[in-house]
């Protein structure tokens, strides 16, 4: 399931206002470092997991629920001071993400730029000024200081892994509620929205600097990425060794997981994150179709045609602000979870696994992959791909993300004990 009528909507239009609004990480002079990161022993302990998976990330979030940052890693195949300077020159950022043909130097000081850029839509534009202070070749600290979907502050540091491998590490945060109210209307005021737009940017932006770094390195001209050849692929689950070294990100909030096939098409999207709740508990509530519009406000029309011990095929419909989503999907029990696959409809082809592992009778990691051919699921979705292949991978998150914290929620609330009558 991508996610609700407010986080679909959200995640879908989110990555709406990506494709027409996926800033480029910036700071002026003056910023300090942005907000998330890693440490050196969170560095170590993931470094072999970027060697299977494309990338992998934390987001954390403020007591009341509000984003605190957004931390993605991703292992490029080039020497560390090449990978940077891919930094050094915003006129060339179009290369890291297509969405972005307008970028414009205005000012440059000793080591700090600042440039304008634009996202030109047949029914609107988005644009905004950026600067960015460089630190080569281990650091450069970009701020949106003005745009039309907010201001924010995000740090690139840049880790040598042998002599010819860099581990990128993105921070930061997009304040959303400083966009425009266009995009602030789209968004709902969800914090698991804006939480998962930021993610949907990073992706895109880190999988560019990737993609540009890799090109540079092979001493190839610069030209935009493309992805090509096979989507999807069997589900791989999260193993015991890899929740291991995941570990301290999972104590800070939620991981993500994003993997790739060999040309860049998307394998599947992964999102983990610690439940309050027993085993029983959790695998009851993703086992049951109907529980899925509690948590899920944006499903609607859900129908079972046949249920067994272990399968039940259903009906449902996903609503979102300008079109909807039908599918007929089969649940099946497994071992500590449950798969979900997509058999007619808008989401045919798509597959969704819940890995569920108990760590004490009152808590659980839940982890939940996800893969569906975004460009199949509406016509809006298949453009928005077309122009910027690596938001297949950011919808994806941003979906998963929303599901999996709105499961979260229902769950802890319905564990809380009921306080005691006075």
């Amino acid at each position: 399931m991508p996610c609700s009528h407010k986080t679909c909507s959200g995640a879908l239009i989110a990555i709406i206002a990506v494709s027409v609004a996926a800033t480029f990480f910036p700071a002026d002079a003056a910023a300090a470092k942005a907000p998330g990161g890693l440490s050196d022993a969170e560095l170590k302990a993931i470094a072999p997991l970027l060697k299977r998976h494309d990338v992998v990330g934390v987001t954390e979030s403020s007591p009341n629920g509000e984003p605190a940052s957004m931390t993605l890693a991703v292992r490029v195949k080039a020497p560390r001071a090449i990978a940077f300077s891919v930094l050094e020159n915003p006129s060339n950022f179009y290369y890291l993400s297509t969405l972005f043909k307008e970028n414009e130097i205005v000012e440059q000081h000793d080591n700090s730029k600042a440039w304008t850029w634009a996202s030109r839509q047949k029914l609107f534009s988005v644009t905004g000024m950026n600067t960015i202070e460089l630190f080569p070749p281990r650091r450069a600290d970009v701020r949106i200081a003005k745009s039309s979907v907010g201001q924010g502050n995000f740090t690139f540091t840049f880790h040598e892994d042998g002599p010819d491998h860099t581990i990128v590490v993105l921070s930061g945060l997009l304040d959303v509620q400083t966009s425009e109210w266009f995009i602030r209307y789209l968004l709902g005021g969800n914090p698991s929205m804006r939480q998962a737009m930021n993610v949907a940017i990073g992706l895109v932006c880190i999988k560019g600097v990737k993609a540009l770094a890799e090109r540079t390195a092979a001493g190839k001209k610069l030209d935009k990425h493309r992805t090509s050849g096979k989507s999807g692929g069997d589900i791989r689950l999260t193993s015991p060794k890899e929740l291991k070294a995941l570990a301290p990100l999972i104590a800070r909030g939620q991981v993500v997981l994003v993997d790739s096939n060999g040309k860049g098409k998307m394998r599947q999207v992964t999102v983990i994150e610690n439940v309050r709740a027993p085993f029983g508990k959790v695998l009851d509530a993703v086992s049951t179709p109907s529980n899925y519009s509690k948590f899920i406000r944006a499903i609607s029309d859900v129908t079972v045609q046949s249920a067994a011990p272990k399968e039940i095929f259903f009906s449902w419909t996903l609503g979102f602000s300008v079109f909807s989503i039908s599918s007929k999907n089969r649940m099946a029990s497994v071992d500590q979870g449950v798969t979900l696959e997509g058999l007619e409809g808008d989401l045919a082809g798509a597959t969704w696994r819940w890995q569920i592992v108990p760590t004490a009778p009152d808590n659980t990691v839940v982890v939940y992959h996800g893969f569906a051919d975004v460009k199949k699921a509406a016509f809006i979705l298949e453009k928005t791909v077309q122009r910027e292949p690596y938001l297949e991978h950011g919808l994806m998150a941003g979906s998963n993300m929303v599901m999996l914290r709105a499961m979260k929620r229902a769950m802890e609330n319905a564990a809380a004990p009921t306080p005691a009558k006075p």
